[in-house]
């Protein structure tokens, strides 16, 4: 049925006027008078009597008033819904993140802005591997991905936008050699078993330690794969070697661990935020515009 019948029944059950109605809307009675015949033909009642100096209600048109009164109210609160959802002020924004990456204070800083500003949005916070999260975006189980740098051979489909920058972090036990140093080098460890992230070949921060030793001339000769980046520290503390760590996470007390700022211009560490490239929804766009 037509909203606009409901409504110029309403407003003419509240004249009891065709004339009235009609300036009421602005229109010519006529076509006042062809809604309400469209109307009652949907119905299958009449819902007006013609009267001496108007219209009054039929008895089924005045039990129909009331139901029509709400019908009307539940669509003008469904567009407004509807409005909202668009400006991204509604709506759900289920979010994937690494392990490691919820450490760091960007993350919740952002997520904060975010529902401070769109509180009726709800927010699905998921920790959610590498392995996981491009295949989750795709199949639309979630709807943003962070992910630390580098993300892999990406289809097209996907879009990648930074998110920040961390300087990264070597992690000693107390009792090696480069303990005392305040700043050490990748060459200096070069003989040192590498403890890293055992993230997919080329992606993440265990590629992104790999790729620095590279960059630093050499190749490990040993290496230590572990699921995150605690197990780099901890395993760095037993000394079973060195690892690369943000340097968000050297705030935390490891017991006979040390961390030491990496003497390298691009030692760090980027996190960047993973979204399907067809996706316009209002909320996904506004939390992308909050975190450039």
């Amino acid at each position: 049925m037509d909203f606009r019948h409901f409504r110029t029944f309403v407003i003419a059950a509240e004249e009891l006027h065709f004339g009235h109605t009609a300036e009421r809307l602005g229109i010519a009675q006529p076509a006042v008078t062809q809604q309400i015949k469209a109307l009652e033909t949907q119905l299958g009642f009449k819902v007006f009597h013609r009267v001496r100096r108007g219209i009054e209600l039929t008895t089924a048109g005045t039990v129909f008033l009331d139901h029509a009164r709400a019908a009307l109210a539940q669509a003008e609160t469904a567009v407004l819904a509807g409005r909202r959802a668009s400006r991204g002020e509604l709506g759900k924004l289920c979010i994937a993140y690494a392990n490691s990456i919820v450490l760091e204070p960007e993350l919740p800083a952002l997520l904060k802005r975010f529902t401070q500003a769109r509180p009726e949005v709800e927010l699905e916070l998921r920790s959610v591997s590498v392995q996981e999260q491009m295949s989750a975006l795709a199949d639309e189980r979630i709807d943003v991905a962070f992910l630390r740098s580098p993300p892999g051979a990406l289809p097209g489909s996907i879009r990648i936008t930074p998110f920040s920058r961390t300087p990264l972090d070597m992690v000693l036990a107390r009792d090696h050699r480069l303990a005392r140093r305040k700043r050490v080098t990748l060459r200096e460890v070069a003989d040192d078993r590498l403890i890293v992230v055992d993230d997919p070949p080329g992606v993440g921060l265990g590629h992104r330690a790999m790729e620095l030793c590279l960059e630093a001339g050499f190749e490990p000769a040993s290496v230590l794969r572990t699921t995150d980046s605690v197990g780099v520290m901890r395993f760095a503390a037993a000394g079973l070697g060195v690892g690369l760590v943000p340097r968000t996470l050297a705030r935390f007390d490891v017991e006979d661990a040390v961390f030491k700022p990496l003497a390298m211009a691009n030692g760090y560490s980027e996190v960047v935020i993973a979204t399907r490239a067809y996706d316009r929804a209002a909320a996904t766009q506004a939390l992308l515009a909050m975190a450039v």
